[in-house]
């Protein structure tokens, strides 16, 4: 669930900083969260850092390089944007093989054991698959910035309302952001990828950066519900140890290369 969750809020985000053109200034946004905890997130125009659910992502835009960072197991892993793209594309071929595989199966079943299973199938793609909607609210200071509400939902499983402020400028660019979100890349498939794609798509429609936001998702019969508030801007320098990944920290495989590698033996 946290995963789908953070999937959602970086490709929604990626068409929110492309609204945004790129200032050198670097910032410090802190956050307090639905559990009581303030995080505080880095943006310089090489650089950011940003936390959720016990795990911090860096991007290095001068390198392509993705570390992620979980802080309960105490251990980091690192990626490059090639490796993602790499193992994104045999997640595909994989995708497709197991495809014609179910296929053949499917064949050999009886029709009415067969109808079940597809209408089960269709039933899992609609929860990422539904109806996208954006809807503009009302507007209030957050951090002393002036934001405006839209709320965003995906069918019955997703809304999220986001607090959005045009007054912020974040100093990267966003082009580079969105490569190494993944969500560029062609070779991404799939009912989830597709609802994702889809959300970046329209949220085209919501202008500025999110000051605060609230989401509540619903999926395969479980809910979860997070929200997240910035409590203070900085702007000015950063120094390069906010970069930093923490001391003792065990560098561990990228999961995200284990998806590539699933299967192959």
């Amino acid at each position: 669930m946290r995963v789908f969750e953070r999937s959602l809020s970086i490709a929604a985000g990626a068409l929110v900083l492309a609204a945004l053109p790129a200032v050198a200034e670097d910032l410090i946004i802190v956050f307090k969260d639905s559990t009581g905890g303030t995080r505080t997130e880095y943006f310089t125009a090489a650089k950011m850092r940003t936390s959720g659910g016990g795990t911090e992502t860096i991007m290095d835009f001068s390198t392509g390089t993705m570390t992620m960072i979980d802080n309960k197991k105490k251990e980091y892993s690192q990626v490059t944007v090639e490796q993602m793209e790499a193992a994104m594309k045999q997640v595909q071929a994989q995708r497709a093989q197991a495809q014609a595989q179910m296929e053949q199966a499917m064949a050999k079943v009886p029709p009415e054991m067969r109808e079940k299973m597809q209408q089960m199938a269709g039933g899992m793609g609609a929860a990422f698959a539904g109806a996208i909607t954006v809807t503009k609210g009302g507007t209030r200071k957050v951090a002393g910035y002036d934001t405006q509400q839209y709320t965003i939902t995906m069918g019955d499983t997703m809304k999220r309302d986001v607090w959005n402020t045009t007054s912020l400028q974040l100093p990267f660019d966003p082009a580079q952001f969105r490569r190494m979100s993944g969500f560029a890349n062609p070779a991404a498939s799939g009912p989830m990828m597709q609802g994702m794609t889809k959300m970046a798509e329209k949220m085209k429609e919501v202008q500025g950066f999110t000051l605060a936001e609230t989401m509540s998702i619903k999926m395969m019969g479980r809910g979860n519900d997070t929200s997240r508030e910035a409590v203070e801007v900085k702007k000015g320098p950063i120094p390069a140890d906010a970069f930093a990944v923490p001391a003792g920290y065990k560098k561990v495989d990228s999961p995200m290369l284990k998806m590539g590698q699933a299967g192959k033996r």
